[in-house]
């Protein structure tokens, strides 16, 4: 993770990490292991359509799902790189988090397809 640890947000401190397990959570809701119930007030209005936009474009549940790369280009934006496999094909799949009043939000996220093109 090339993140530092904290990040000012009015009076808040805000850690990489959250959003590093927003987007564990957010995986695990792709593999089954969690409900999607209460996922919402994680994400913000473009990042919940994001996230529905690949809910619909997986034909299957993935099988295995892993964090793989964190980069922080802003004190407010961290970007996340997942690994997810559904038994046939390995893709990469990108979390964006932004950090708001409430803390850090889900603003955008796309499947990479396995040929390099862009699923959702």
């Amino acid at each position: 993770m090339v993140c530092d640890n904290r990040t000012a947000v009015g009076s808040a401190r805000l850690s990489p990490r959250e959003a590093v397990s927003h987007s564990c959570y957010f995986l695990n809701i792709l593999t089954g292991r969690k409900p999607l119930l209460g996922a919402e007030r994680l994400a913000t209005r473009n990042g919940w359509a994001a996230f529905a936009k690949v809910r619909r474009r997986i034909p299957n549940r993935f099988r295995s799902v892993r964090v793989g790369r964190t980069a922080c280009p802003s004190d407010r934006v961290v970007e996340i790189v997942a690994f997810v496999e559904d038994g046939r094909h390995h893709q990469a799949m990108t979390f964006t988090f932004r950090a708001t009043a409430a803390g850090w939000r889900l603003d955008d996220c796309e499947l990479i397809d396995t040929n390099g093109r862009r699923r959702a």
